[in-house]
């Protein structure tokens, strides 16, 4: 293939949301960019998870980075067009179903608010019941976020990879990453689709991106593959106007415009990276369906119709690696540990400014890939 010179060339690899916001906000500020996924987009971790988008519950490190999502989120129309009706924004609400939990999330309000942050509020089992009468049994309260949401995964992803072309990116899917080295001033990409020339090159390879930046030179970086799974139900009338989780669980659940309940939130199960497949491990994904019963006792007569998996990169801190790496002209940002989607689109305009030496609009201090250099 005919490629044009490396200068101002930029090359993403990886086709999730991070790579795919990265490439969209690159080519839409100019830049000549070229997306990079050995699958096709959206084929792991981002097209497959539960899709929710939300600020509720996040590490307090990636709370400003979330609210910058956000801000697109709620614009998301003028970014990627279409695909922006695959977001239902609605509320998020964790509630309480005992004791330990009304604590946890009491201590959980009010450290935030001496942070400054208030976007998530304490509701009591009253206020919660009056959003939600087909709950069952009794809370002990719960934490509210007003806007948070939910979206088809697949078709946000998609949607970002649409304008990125529109803006004049190249996309080349089916296209395995087989090395990255530096070649003088620039970056050699050897692919399975033979050797690309770059500038700058940004790793969102996901679970795979430890692997691709250790072969372009970078310290070792201790990401773990694993398979978050999810399991979907038949339709049923609608009961639940809301995503919800547990205070002290690990519990995704809502109801789709179908009818049907996507029932996840973090259980996982063992990715095979060699063979590019996450497994199922029902006995732990049934943990999470027992607890959506306990909220709803209608889910107990629902069938389940699907299960699977996708695999995601996870780091020690549960923190992601967002910044320029040790050698000149690379990026990096993976490791999110089944909680980026929503923050993907700040994520990518971060990648963004970082290529093209803006300051973001955040800090990402939190993120550096130095930051367990120290631990090796």
């Amino acid at each position: 293939m005919t490629m044009p010179t490396p200068r101002e060339r930029i090359i993403v690899i990886g086709g999730g949301i991070q790579g795919c916001a990265a490439a969209c906000f690159l080519a839409k500020r100019g830049q000549q960019v070229t997306l990079i996924e050995k699958d096709h987009i959206g084929r792991h971790a981002s097209g497959v998870n539960a899709g929710g988008v939300r600020r509720l519950g996040r590490d307090p490190c990636e709370i400003p980075l979330s609210l910058a999502a956000m801000d697109i989120w709620t614009s998301l129309d003028d970014e990627i067009g279409g695909h922006a009706d695959a977001f239902h924004p609605c509320f998020y609400l964790k509630v309480a179903l005992d004791e330990a939990g009304h604590a946890l999330g009491l201590a959980r309000v009010d450290s935030l608010r001496q942070a400054g942050f208030r976007h998530e509020v304490w509701l009591e089992d009253s206020d919660i019941r009056s959003r939600l009468p087909h709950l069952s049994g009794r809370t002990f309260g719960g934490i509210l976020v007003e806007g948070d949401g939910w979206a088809v995964p697949w078709r946000i992803v998609q949607g970002f990879a649409r304008a990125a072309v529109r803006h004049g990116a190249t996309l080349v899917e089916d296209c395995r990453v087989l090395d990255l080295k530096r070649d003088g001033e620039g970056w050699q990409v050897n692919s399975s689709k033979g050797t690309f020339a770059a500038d700058q090159v940004v790793n969102c390879a996901g679970a795979w991106a430890a692997a691709l930046a250790r072969r372009a030179g970078e310290p070792a970086l201790p990401l773990s593959p694993h398979a978050p799974m999810l399991a979907v139900t038949d339709r049923r009338p609608p009961i639940l106007p809301a995503v919800m989780g547990v205070l002290g669980h690990t519990l995704s659940l809502k109801q789709l415009d179908t009818g049907q309940f996507v029932i996840g939130g973090g259980v996982r199960a063992r990715a095979d990276l060699d063979k590019n497949r996450g497994e199922v491990a029902i006995p732990e994904l049934a943990s999470s369906m027992r607890l959506a019963t306990t909220l709803f006792a209608d889910i107990a007569s629902t069938q389940i119709i699907r299960c699977w998996s996708g695999i995601e990169g996870y780091m020690p801190d549960n923190l992601p690696v967002i910044g320029r790496g040790r050698q000149p002209g690379l990026v990096h940002g993976f490791g999110f540990s089944a909680h980026g989607f929503q923050l993907g689109p700040a994520v990518g305009e971060a990648l963004a400014d970082l290529v093209m030496g803006r300051q973001p609009r955040v800090s990402l201090e939190a993120f550096d890939p130095r930051r367990f250099e120290s631990a090796a």
